[in-house]
């Protein structure tokens, strides 16, 4: 248990030291030197327990759940301040009645319930670690000398204000201009300690504090710049995740007040599993539809891009909307093809659909990674709504490959904004000229969502046999509608960031050294988990999968009675090798292009200016040869997808909740 502590304990103990100290040079000592102990606690962690069964640990400390309390409290208080100073009254509202349900929870209902184990340790929960930890620390690093290069932005800024004699807004470019990168850091490891309780905790209010925390950190970076924009989409994010805190903390009351109490994650899914405490399931995947940003939610993701890249690297990839679908996932035998089970395979299927066919109109870089992102959890909520073992397997490892690809995907989007002043898909022309490794990078990154051999592709297709296996073929047209969305948008982005049309300067020697370690390493790891993913299924997912079927009560029979992954291993094994030989090849083959000289770009008609792409044309006008995506914004645009799809999605979720609480009255 003493690792799981030290990764609870360590980022806290790094952001109080972050928080009090604005040295620049103290502040990366203490970035670098935690995220490197978070990864190797984890790491340790991992070869101590991942082949072993589940683990479970009493905390005989009943103070925790009081200094718990007060946490929620304090993090209720801010959100009420916060939204009083913006007028901001729904999220006063909601922030009041959560703070007034924990007290009821923690002082009434649950004051006599006592816990047998209030920290667990399964395969599940450790491959979350790891992601946490190296993927979580590696953004951290990367984020150094990003928000170095951010805080030079915010200066300029300030100063265009003052010289431009524009009195109005000097005081208020002063203020965005003030350097509050200790708090940012100091944030960042919060989420961080944040995620580990979540994914360590049996005790479900422990796992609340955890999942509220997320909620306030979330609030805090979203809105770091202070901008109008940065302000709103912060209250959008909380208001909405503050929703979902309300609905699992009634979730827990009711738990907490039946004739049998529960308070515990594990005695949950066994319940859930025999067919009991269908309402407080619902609310609970309701909580986590909300966390993983799922329609008719996924507005408050969309706005979070205003906040700079780390953040949105980290909540795309190892917290935030990954505690969503990590819930989801461990209430996933508690779903099957009943009430809870269609709700939440519904939203994720159409989730799924829509914003993979918005991506398509979607030429702002980080907007394509955000609707990539939202359709991908609603893949795997999908997955974890269909409930079986084959499903579940396939849902684990899409959210193992989407966090490392993600996460290298969003920091080479920053760095390249630094740079080219823009994220805009279409001012990435000759990227791979201008700067080859990022480009070399930033293609990894989209191979590796939507090509095999990578371990992307090999999921979905998983996932697809999956659903086919449970014999609901109506599923499967829309989840391949969906993927072979996927592929035009990435398709489309790659060609762009790969096309080579004139000679530029490179830009590439002004990336940070800690912006080029962060950026490497996460392309390692992206490589790494793809080529042992034979390896992660044999050893780590399949004896997860297994363990479930010992948990589940001796009368449940269902479709967990035989546990067995999609593809054999040696399909898996044939896949790694590939894998390796295709990653060496282009680590090969690519800068050696980068180096090379360009031939002048061939131009229709005469030709003036290769590097300028100018020619002269049929009417003896001098003109500029162009290459440019085509969006479809008529077809696929959000103006024309958005209201109908929300509108859908949201009788979907007030139907089945509706349902569940019927069936939960029948049932009492």
């Amino acid at each position: 248990m003493l690792p799981i502590v030290f990764l609870i304990l360590v980022p806290l103990a790094a952001a109080l030291l972050l928080a009090l100290v604005r040295d620049e040079r103290f502040r990366s000592v203490v970035v670098i030197a935690a995220a490197v102990a978070l990864m190797f606690a984890a790491g340790y962690l991992a070869t101590t327990g991942l082949f072993s069964p589940t683990q479970f640990f009493k905390v005989n400390a009943e103070a925790i759940n009081y200094i718990l309390l007060v946490m929620d409290l304090i993090c209720c208080g801010y959100i009420v301040y916060r939204g009083v100073r913006h007028k901001h009254s729904l999220s006063v509202f909601l922030a009041g009645v959560q703070a007034a349900l924990l007290v009821l929870f923690e002082l009434v209902v649950a004051q006599d319930v006592h816990t047998i184990s209030d920290i667990y340790v399964d395969q599940l929960s450790l491959i979350m670690a790891l992601i946490i930890a190296f993927i979580g620390g590696g953004i951290c690093i990367y984020a150094l000398g990003y928000m170095r290069d951010a805080q030079s932005h915010q200066k300029r800024h300030v100063l265009s204000h003052i010289h431009g004699g524009d009195p109005a807004r000097v005081a208020e470019a002063a203020v965005l201009g003030t350097d509050r990168r200790h708090l940012f850091f100091a944030i960042m490891f919060v989420f961080l300690a944040a995620m580990f309780m979540i994914i360590f905790s049996n005790n479900l209010g422990w796992l609340l504090a955890g999942w509220e925390l997320t909620t306030v950190c979330s609030f805090i970076l979203i809105g770091y710049t202070r901008t109008d924009e940065a302000t709103a989409n912060s209250f959008k994010a909380v208001s909405i995740n503050l929703a979902g805190g309300l609905a699992f903390c009634t979730a827990l009351i009711l738990l907490a007040s039946g004739e049998n109490p529960i308070l515990e994650l594990d005695k949950l899914i066994v319940a859930g599993a025999g067919g009991s405490v269908v309402l407080p399931i619902a609310l609970l995947a309701f909580a986590g539809l909300t966390k993983a940003a799922q329609m008719p939610f996924q507005s408050w993701l969309l706005g979070a891009m205003v906040a700079p890249t780390p953040v949105s690297a980290l909540l795309h990839s190892s917290t935030m909307v990954k505690a969503g679908v990590f819930l989801l996932i461990k209430l996933a035998p508690t779903f099957g093809w009943g009430i809870n089970g269609v709700f939440v395979v519904l939203v994720g299927a159409l989730t799924f659909l829509y914003c993979s066919a918005v991506a398509i109109s979607q030429s702002n870089a980080k907007r394509v990674l955000a609707y990539s992102t939202v359709a991908n959890l609603g893949l795997i909520a999908c997955l974890a709504g269909v409930g079986t073992p084959e499903a579940v397997w396939a849902a684990i490892f899409i959210l193992i490959f989407h966090a490392a690809a993600k996460a290298l995907l969003f920091c080479c989007v920053g760095t390249a904004e630094h740079r080219l002043h823009s994220r805009d898909i279409e001012d990435m022309d000759n990227l791979f000229v201008r700067m080859p490794r990022l480009a070399m990078l930033m293609a990894l990154g989209m191979i590796a969502m939507f090509i095999i051999p990578f371990g992307m592709l090999v999921s979905k297709w998983a996932a697809l046999v999956s659903v086919v296996d449970s014999g609901h073929f109506e599923l499967l047209i829309v989840l391949g509608f969906g993927s072979a969305m996927t592929f035009v948008f990435w398709a489309k982005w790659l060609g762009k960031v790969l096309a080579i049309a004139s000679n530029q300067s490179s830009l590439e020697q002004s990336i940070h050294k800690s912006e080029r370690f962060g950026l490497g390493f996460l392309a390692v790891l992206l490589v790494v988990t793809s080529a042992l993913l034979p390896l992660i299924s044999a050893y780590v997912v399949v004896p997860y999968l297994s363990g479930i079927t010992q948990l589940l009560p001796s009368g449940y029979t269902g479709v967990w009675a035989d546990v067995s992954p999609q593809l054999s291993m040696d399909n898996l094994l044939i896949m790694a090798i590939v894998l390796i030989a295709l990653v060496a090849v282009l680590a090969i083959r690519l800068p050696r292009l980068a180096k090379q000289g360009n031939d002048s770009v061939y131009l229709s008609g005469v030709g003036q200016d290769s590097d300028e792409r100018s020619f002269t044309n049929a009417f003896s006008q001098t003109s500029l040869a162009s290459q440019r995506n085509w969006y479809m914004e008529q077809i696929f645009g959000e103006k024309v997808l958005e209201f109908r799809s929300n509108l859908l999605a949201s009788v979907v979720l007030g139907a089945f909740l509706v349902l569940a609480l019927i069936v939960e009255a029948n049932v009492l």
